[in-house]
């Protein structure tokens, strides 16, 4: 039977019936045999919506005046209904949540506007929210403003506590909008510190729970290294290996070690935590991180990838005990370059565990913190060939961006107290450059013998993003004049270069500056990585923290430690599943960083609801026609909407500016040093709202000539516009 001929039959049957057509009617004009597929096709037709039921008849959609759509439910009343690539206005009130699949009706088409007549489809997965009690009951009161039309009574939980933050699987519809659910994960309750994080985390995937087989598998690892795992192991445990980290840090991916030869190179050790020894390939602690893909640090909360007992315990290269690593050794000559390398299993012991604060204070020549009297010769030589990497670096075109990053601190209930910029000093600097050279040099290994691997990949940005942001820079007086003698490589550098010259002023244009760059991501295709202008780049220093990691830990063991040969075979399917893996390592990256842009966004509005009033001094980083954002001195971000200034202000693009068509008032440009007044602030929204009370300091690059033009012609513009209406009003009267 050709299913093909026989569905372009039916079309032929549906679209010929313009009053409709019942199932038996159908059926009876075809043979017994092929009864079966068509009911088959009659149902496939009706799950993609190609045929609608009324009254027990199939009408083809064609032949209604019936369409599919997605209704959205926005902020502020803000319903339509999307049909394609058309927008409808809603026709009157509906039952329907943001995201429903509805059949509607067309009321109009100029204006465009539809009733909705059915509900097809509703994605009723990850209900989450707080459990209330209604008339001795218990329901759910979901969070998502998407299902805050729903009615959800919690059934068959006895152990349900009002108050709780939980996650419900709804099943039977009972009326209208009102279901049954059953309560499949329990967050946490409402009054204990950090739930707005977890609750936060958990919109973007981001889980702080493990599978009970992962509990179980994790309860049996060791708790100290074996001697069975010692054999055939380079045994590092008498050399001087340390750990520099963050005064918090528990986890501890990476050790470093140096030596200086008689040659008078470097011979550096990065000495990795050997994660993959513990957790096997495609066990459930695997499929917990594949699934996770990276741990989550959401201020100042860690939703780690692996379970504590194990990424604080015996896979943390934690100080005077024996562990398990991957070592890449590289000897490094006078000018930085690396002339040998070799990448092996080894077992090391910390000799302390050290942190960015003194380290920093050794290299600056300050005082010797008590313990670190016998590493200040080490860490010196450490320091001095960090510096001959990053300046290699640097000199082959990588960016070098000193974006300054946002540390929040909480109380012990989970309020943030204080903002301070995240410090990149010498010690994290050096930190840095050793995992950079170790993740290339064993990228280098792999590429080299074109193993499969999944590389750390950066794209060449969009010559048109980049065209954009040089006009930006010439709008705001920060001219740039392109030169073909450059490739974009070197280009981009010359500009970020270019940003520092001009100092608060050009910091204030960072961010722009990387939305020019695309976001680095995970690939099977090793296509370089421009940010670092690395030809070979993986991730290989944080097996704890990102998954990635671990298969690159897994193809050093299968293909480089190992002689065995594989099949042509075998490699595609490592490939594929890389691929795979690529990509949701690739997706869960992406949702991790805006969780922590959203987790970044509400705090900040929270603790600015405490400071409604009060005066602050920020910079304009952005300008717009609805307005300006400004960053203040703690990083916190809030805006100031046009409409909320205290005249009329036209949005000039020659300028990037705002203009006062008031000579009263200040005009504001890209770069200003402002005061600023909380106007508002919202938790719940995440938004922070600014009122400008005064210009300290204006971008002294901008020529104000440009924008005393654009002030008269806005002015005439406008008094043309009441003039107009002055007329039309006059008319009107008489």
């Amino acid at each position: 039977m050709n299913i093909v001929n026989e569905e372009f039959r039916l079309n032929q049957i549906l679209k010929g019936a313009v009053n409709g057509i019942t199932r038996n009617e159908i059926l009876s004009r075809f043979s017994s045999e092929k009864r079966e597929v068509i009911d088959m096709l009659l149902s496939d037709k009706e799950l993609r919506h190609d045929i609608v039921v009324l009254d027990d008849k199939f009408f083809h959609i064609s032949n209604t005046n019936y369409r599919v759509g997605k209704f959205k439910d926005k902020k502020y009343n803000n319903r339509f209904i999307l049909i394609g690539d058309d927008v409808y206005s809603v026709f009157d009130d509906t039952s329907a949540v943001d995201g429903d699949i509805v059949l509607v009706s067309i009321v109009n088409n100029r204006p465009k506007v539809a009733k909705i007549e059915k509900i097809l489809r509703r994605d009723l997965a990850d209900v989450y929210g707080e459990v209330i009690m209604i008339k001795n009951d218990y329901y759910l009161k979901p969070e998502n403003p998407k299902f805050q039309k729903l009615k959800i009574k919690l059934n068959g939980n006895p152990d349900i506590i009002v108050g709780s933050k939980v996650v419900a699987e709804l099943s039977n519809e009972t009326a209208e909008n009102e279901y049954d659910g059953t309560i499949t994960a329990v967050i946490g309750n409402s009054a204990d510190p950090g739930i707005d994080i977890l609750m936060e985390a958990y919109k973007y995937g981001i889980e702080n729970y493990f599978s009970e087989d992962s509990q179980k598998e994790v309860d049996e690892l060791p708790l100290s290294v074996l001697d069975s795992e010692r054999i055939g192991r380079s045994d590092l445990t008498d050399k001087i290996i340390f750990t520099i980290d963050g005064d918090d840090t528990k986890d501890i991916d990476d050790a470093i070690s140096l030596e200086m030869l008689d040659n008078g190179n470097y011979k550096l050790g990065v000495h990795i935590t050997d994660v993959t020894h513990y957790i096997e390939k495609d066990s459930a602690l695997d499929r917990d991180a594949y699934y996770k893909g990276t741990s989550s640090y959401l201020a100042g909360k860690v939703i780690p990838m692996y379970p504590s007992i194990f990424s604080n315990g015996i896979g943390s290269l934690n100080p005077n005990v024996d562990r398990l690593a991957l070592t890449c050794e590289m000897e490094i000559d006078k000018s930085g370059k690396v002339v040998h390398y070799n990448i092996y299993e080894s077992i090391i012991n910390s000799k302390k565990q050290m942190t960015y604060k003194n380290v920093n204070s050794i290299i600056k020549g300050e005082d010797i913190p008590e313990g670190y009297e016998e590493f200040v010769d080490i860490l010196k030589n450490m320091y001095k060939l960090s510096l001959k990497l990053k300046r290699n670096r640097i000199a082959r075109g990588a960016l070098d961006l000193d974006r300054e990053e946002l540390k929040i601190e909480l109380d012990e209930n989970g309020f943030p107290i204080e903002f301070n910029k995240r410090i990149q000093d010498d010690a994290e600097n050096l930190i840095e450059e050793f995992m950079l050279i170790a993740n290339e040099t064993v990228a280098s290994c792999l590429a080299s013998k074109n193993y499969p691997a999944m590389y750390r990949v950066h794209d060449v940005p969009s010559a048109k993003k980049v065209q954009e942001f040089v006009d930006v820079l010439n709008k705001i007086g920060m001219p740039y004049y392109r030169s073909d003698k450059f490739d974009l490589q070197r280009e981009m550098q010359m500009i970020g270069n270019e940003l520092k010259k001009y100092g608060p002023v050009g910091k204030a244009m960072l961010l722009p500056f990387l939305k020019t760059l695309r976001k680095a991501n995970y690939s099977i295709e090793n296509i370089g990585h421009f940010g670092l202008a690395s030809d070979e780049y993986v991730h290989f220093t944080s097996p704890i923290r990102r998954y990635p990691d671990n298969t690159i830990h897994r193809a050093i063991k299968k293909y480089v430690l190992s002689d065995e040969i594989y099949s042509d075979e075998e490699i595609d399917e490592d490939l594929y599943e890389l691929d795979q893996a690529a990509q949701q390592s690739s997706e869960r990256e992406r949702q991790a960083d805006r969780c922590e842009l959203s987790i970044i966004a509400m705090k900040t509005a929270e603790y600015m609801e405490k400071h409604i009033g009060e005066k602050f001094t920020g910079r304009i980083i952005q300008i717009d026609s609805k307005g300006m954002t400004i960053q203040l001195d703690n990083l916190i971000e809030g805006r100031v909407k046009i409409n909320s200034l205290p005249c009329h202000y036209e949005f000039n693009e020659d300028t990037l500016s705002l203009v006062a068509l008031d000579d009263a008032y200040d005009d504001y440009y890209y770069g200003d040093l402002v005061e600023v007044e909380v106007y508002n602030a919202n938790k719940e929204n995440k938004t922070i709202e600014f009122e400008v009370l005064k210009v300290l300091e204006q971008n002294k690059y901008i020529n104000p000539s440009v924008n005393d033009y654009c002030r008269t012609q806005a002015i005439v513009k406008e008094h043309s516009k009441v003039k107009r209406k002055d007329k039309r009003r006059t008319k009107w009267n008489s």
